[in-house]
């Protein structure tokens, strides 16, 4: 048997920070994925640097009563596309993808609620694991506010050099900042709600700079004001962040932006001189894909 599964990537999030009782996100889902390969096998092979996928692996045959002498003979390997510790769910989408594998390995079916619960037990996790876009708790796993619209826009990618360790981030307390911001965050939800309901994009980039220009006192991203002038003056939407990584995210219509003149702008200023890679993805649906 063998049993092909990808999840995609996150530029970052639509919206992060406290909303009611804690704090919650909505992640970006984009066109570049992480595919896991499950298999049975007499000489079974785990990838020995994903000792997440292997804990995924173990938690899903707990989680459905079954004992592990049977992963005996599974092999695990994954090929994924998605930039490491830039903020774009790389490991959310390796653990993810690992679950819903294992789980159709042992013929069972797993809901949404069940999977972020036990995603959650191994780390913090995007909500790019739902399908649709999905006001998250990414720390307790609650899903708390599904929304319908999938709206088609571009990505344009701005990705620095410079890593975040996701697991050492966390351990820094910004609850003052995050406190301070509430108000500011609930309004973005809000903005991003009446826009998912309208079906209005100039309404989701509103609320996703807002959640933007808010994490700058939490993780500083260079030169993002002046990213946000050049993009909104071109016709962009808005501008995303990685709430927890490096990269930026102008949201955009192909037939609104010109991205080479926005291109040749940033260059100009010397922008590129923080973000040194540049490319395009598209917004897409969210959810775990079962290939094989």
């Amino acid at each position: 048997m063998i049993i092909k599964v990808k999840c995609p990537a996150s530029c970052g999030e639509l919206i992060q920070g406290l909303v009611g009782d804690g704090e919650k996100l909505i992640s970006l889902p984009i066109d570049i994925y992480s595919q896991v390969t499950l298999c049975e096998t007499k000489e079974p092979k785990l990838e020995t640097k994903k000792v997440k996928m292997r804990l995924a692996l173990e938690k899903t045959f707990k989680y459905f009563h079954i004992s592990k002498k049977y992963m005996e003979n599974i092999s695990l390997s994954l090929d994924s596309s998605i930039p490491i510790a830039k903020g774009m769910a790389s490991s959310t989408a390796d653990i993810a993808a690992t679950v819903i594998a294992t789980a159709r390995f042992l013929g069972k079916e797993i809901s949404f609620k069940e999977l972020g619960e036990l995603c959650c037990e191994i780390e913090p996790t995007d909500s790019t694991i739902f399908q649709r876009l999905t006001l998250f708790d990414h720390i307790n796993g609650r899903i708390i506010e599904e929304y319908d619209w999938n709206p088609k826009i571009k990505v344009l990618i701005l990705e620095m050099d410079r890593i975040v360790n996701t697991e050492e981030f966390r351990r820094t307390d910004y609850s003052d900042v995050r406190i301070k911001n509430k108000n500011q965050i609930e309004k973005a939800y809000r903005i991003f709600s009446s826009g998912c309901k309208m079906k209005d994009k100039r309404l989701l980039g509103k609320a996703v700079t807002i959640s933007s220009l808010m994490n700058q006192e939490i993780l500083y991203k260079p030169k993002l004001d002046e990213i946000l002038d050049i993009s909104i003056k071109l016709g962009a939407y808005g501008v995303n962040v990685a709430h927890s990584g490096t990269v930026i995210g102008i949201l955009y219509d192909e037939s609104q932006m010109d991205i080479n003149e926005f291109k040749y702008i940033i260059g100009k200023r010397k922008i590129t001189k923080y973000y040194t890679k540049i490319y395009s993805a598209n917004m897409i649906k969210g959810g775990v894909r079962i290939i094989k």
